[in-house]
Formats: structure tokens, C-alpha cells, sequence
């Protein structure tokens, strides 16, 4: 490493050089478009994070002083934009897993209905085969009652 090299030193013990830093361009109205060496793990939020930071251009010109605001407004707008994207599919999404989870509940409440169905249907079928065998034993009483009975009735009593 060169002599030349600044370095700063955090409470964690980051040590940041030119060589470890990322270049970067500023979207400040104040700075807007000039490049800068900052520290890879820095985050405006942060107290604790690494402050190295050098400029590697001299002052905006006067030409990127006139359109910086320009140009800010419609950054500041596109990213909104995007927000506002990103919040749309996001309920989007959630609208379908919401649906997918309701055509979930509504194939199953289709399986317990036809299951239902199913053991309604075979109870009439075995209503009606008893139905049938009763009165097939009842037609079979008449018809051996009237061929081997004769044609009284008998009594049946009682002690």
C-alpha cells in the first residue's frame, strides 16, 4: 500500500482504504452527478457504520447545477413509481395465494359434498332393495297363503 493512502479507523475496527471502498455517484441536488470513493459497509441509517468517504470530482457544473433538480424530481418520481409497482404486486400476490387458498377450501368442500352424494345414493339404493325384498316376502305370504291355506283365515290365539 502506498504512502498516500488515507484511512480511518471505526470503533469496530473497520479499517476503509481507497482500495477496499466502491465507487459511487451522488443523487444530492447539492453534488448531483459527482463521483465518490465510500466505504462498502456504509449506510445513511447508521451511526456505527464506516464515514470514509473522498470526493474523486471537483464541483458539479453549472450545467449539472441546472439540471440536477430536474433530473432529482424525475428520480424521485421513477422511484416512487417503482414503490408503487412493488406495492401493487405485492398484493397482487397476495390476492392469489388469498385465491389459490380459497379454490383450496372450495375443492375440498367439492370432495366432502360428492362423498356426501355418494353415501346418500347408495342409502337409496339399499332402502329400495329392502323395500323390494319386503314386499317380495309380503307377495310370496299372499300367494302360499291363498295356494296352501285355502280360503280362510286362520286364527291365531292366544292363552
Amino acid at each position: 500500500m502506498s504512502s498516500a493512502t488515507t484511512y480511518e479507523f471505526t470503533s469496530s475496527g473497520h479499517m476503509c482504504d481507497m482500495d477496499r471502498c466502491v465507487e459511487s455517484t451522488s443523487l444530492s441536488i447539492r453534488n448531483f452527478g459527482r463521483r465518490f470513493y465510500g466505504c462498502q459497509q456504509w449506510s445513511p441509517d447508521s451511526d456505527q457504520a464506516c464515514k470514509f468517504f473522498k470526493w474523486l470530482d471537483k464541483n458539479t457544473c453549472p450545467r449539472g447545477r441546472a439540471t440536477a433538480p430536474l433530473v432529482h424530481e424525475r428520480f424521485t418520481r421513477y422511484k416512487a413509481e417503482a414503490i408503487a409497482a412493488r406495492n401493487e404486486r405485492d398484493e397482487a400476490y397476495a390476492k392469489e395465494v388469498e385465491a389459490r387458498e380459497l379454490l383450496r377450501i372450495a375443492k375440498r368442500k367439492d370432495e366432502k359434498t360428492k362423498l356426501a352424494l355418494w353415501i346418500a345414493e347408495d342409502k337409496v339404493y339399499k332402502y329400495r332393495l329392502a323395500l323390494l325384498l319386503s314386499w317380495t316376502v309380503v307377495g310370496l305370504y299372499f300367494v302360499f297363503s291363498t295356494i296352501f291355506g285355502g280360503h280362510g283365515h286362520t286364527q291365531v290365539r292366544l292363552p
